[in-house]
């Protein structure tokens, strides 16, 4: 903030005012040491001097100009029509570099609008792609995993049949070479036990098959309903963008018309402060023209009386000696 004081300096001769001589300095010179700090800001004192009066303006020139023509009167008035025009022509100029400028700035709005829009719904659909792309792998590592899990319980269940196998073989040829007798009902029996084993081992895999078949079907049935999911987000989504689209579309026909309204109120307001303006134009025309017909005709007056005078006054010095 700066605050600054004008004073008028005294001055003890007046008669400088009307010297038309004296230099127009209406300020005096500024010092750095006139600038002090104050509460509110800066304070400067600036002092002026009196008020100069300029030259007075010669009285005979007047009188010893030609009186004006019709000619010179046509040319003035000729020269404030082509005046008059070129105003009216830089205030339409004017207008419609206003009027562009406005276009331009409401275009470069609803274009900035569209593309922010269309960028945002752009990554919108990209993290949608991105987190279906995410969810389809995590689900395949998933199912990779665990079947690889399930084969390799498969396989060590054959191992562990294999080796109960071989155990029982050994036992059995050991109970054959120890007792020839009971060979017959033991061979029965083991026979009869490795027939449960391989039936059991055979339920137990038509199980863990019919339990993969149902996981993998559980697993096909969630990730198509979570691609229905993601398709009626993405539907979503598009659906939305096209209502902001739709209601950009409405704001930019709501701006233009208005645009177009103000347009028609700035041109008809132009056109009738220009009907105005040459109507008082023409008026002044007038009022001139009738002024400067009423001053050539006085002058034309002074002019004859001052003639008339002249003769008479040399008739009458002519009749003075001859009456003598």
């Amino acid at each position: 903030n700066c605050l600054i004081h004008f004073y008028k300096r005294p001055t003890k001769h007046h008669h400088i005012m009307s010297n038309p001589a004296t230099p127009r300095t209406p300020l005096r010179s500024l010092h750095p040491e006139d600038v002090r700090k104050t509460p509110g800001g800066l304070s400067l004192d600036i002092v002026l001097t009196p008020a100069l009066r300029p030259a007075p303006r010669s009285a005979c020139k007047s009188l010893t100009s030609s009186p004006i023509t019709s000619a010179d009167i046509s040319e003035k008035l000729s020269n404030a029509a082509t005046r008059r025009e070129e105003v009216l022509q830089l205030r339409k100029e004017n207008i419609d570099q206003k009027l562009a400028m406005v276009q331009n700035k409401k275009d470069e709005i609803v274009n900035e609008k569209a593309t922010r829009t269309k960028e945002e719904l752009d990554a919108k659909l990209k993290d949608s792609e991105d987190n279906k792309n995410f969810i389809l792998k995590k689900t395949k590592d998933d199912v990779k995993a665990h079947l690889a899990m399930v084969e390799l319980k498969m396989k060590d269940l054959e191992l562990l049949t294999e080796a109960e196998k071989i155990a029982r073989k050994i036992a059995l040829d050991e109970d054959i070479m120890k007792a020839d007798e009971k060979r017959s009902e033991q061979l029965e029996k083991r026979i009869k036990d490795i027939q449960e084993h391989v039936d059991y081992v055979k339920s137990v895999s038509a199980t863990q098959e019919m339990k993969k078949k149902l996981y993998l079907a559980g697993l096909e049935k969630s990730m198509e309903e979570a691609g229905k999911r993601k398709e009626e987000a993405v539907a979503k989504v598009v659906e939305v963008a096209k209502e902001e689209e739709a209601k950009v579309e409405e704001a930019k026909l709501r701006r233009e018309k208005e645009e177009k309204a103000i347009q028609d109120k700035m041109k008809a307001a132009l056109i009738e402060k220009s009907g105005k303006v040459e109507e008082n134009q023409a008026n002044k025309d007038e009022m001139f023209k009738s002024k400067m017909e009423e001053r050539n005709r006085r002058a034309e007056l002074v002019r004859q009386n001052k003639l008339r005078l002249e003769q008479e006054g040399v008739d009458g010095t002519n009749l003075g000696p001859e009456s003598a």
